[in-house]
């Protein structure tokens, strides 16, 4: 009878061990699978919050290229038409200069050469009507160019806003050194001896010179400040 109550005792004792060191365990995985979870969860608010911060730097990259992108295309097409336009008034120019003028200067001649003052008078007056016409002219070409580049100053560095303003200086410098060696060419003095058109004619020449190289240096300027967007 002893034997079998020390029998239960001690598997009594021994299951009540069993139990405590089992819910112990079981307390302690319950733990576990609790902070697992846990992790897991803040491991998915980190991931989410990781994948949206990529997610709006992408968008916002994305978005910057396709600014930059748009103001590559806008300024390019703008510097595109305002030395197309400069191309066509120094065009102009020049054909005003070969063929235009040379028409004005014959039919001036046919009438100056004639021995009457009168004649002479008359020749000059209209010579000079005429060189106006092209001077005027002129100035209508260069009116499209002058409100292009109006247009271009709204976008422009303070560096082309200077070459900018260095170009227009010297254009009109050139222009008015044209109108003076033309209206030169109808006075009696020019036709008494023409070799005093040749200052003035050094002087055209070094004016195109100028204005030359400040559209090579207003070009250049274009090309990297397109290259830096």
């Amino acid at each position: 009878m002893d034997l079998a109550l020390n029998i239960i005792c001690f598997g009594a004792g021994a299951l009540s061990l069993y139990l405590t060191a089992y819910l112990k365990v079981k307390g302690k995985n319950k733990a576990l699978l609790e902070d697992n979870q846990k992790l897991e969860e803040e491991k998915q608010k980190v991931i989410a919050k990781y994948r949206a911060e990529t997610e709006e730097i992408i968008k916002q990259h994305t978005l910057d290229i396709e600014r930059r992108k748009f103001q590559y295309e806008d300024k390019r097409a703008q510097f595109s038409k305002y030395f197309s336009l400069l191309d066509e008034f120094q065009n102009k120019c020049n054909s005003i200069l070969i063929e235009r003028f040379q028409l004005i200067m014959k039919e001036f001649l046919s009438e100056y050469l004639v021995n009457d003052d009168s004649v002479k008078r008359q020749a000059t007056v209209k010579y000079n009507e005429n060189i106006q016409i092209l001077v005027f002219e002129l100035n209508e070409e260069y009116l499209k160019v002058k409100t292009e580049q109006n247009s271009i100053r709204l976008i422009a560095s303070p560096k082309m806003d200077s070459l900018l303003d260095e170009l227009e200086i010297v254009t009109k410098g050139a222009t008015e050194s044209s109108i003076k060696m033309l209206n030169v060419m109808s006075t009696e003095e020019y036709w008494a001896d023409t070799s005093i058109i040749t200052p003035y004619l050094e002087n055209s020449t070094a004016c195109g010179h100028a204005v030359q190289s400040s559209y090579n240096a207003l070009k250049e300027q274009m090309k990297l400040e397109l290259h830096e967007i």
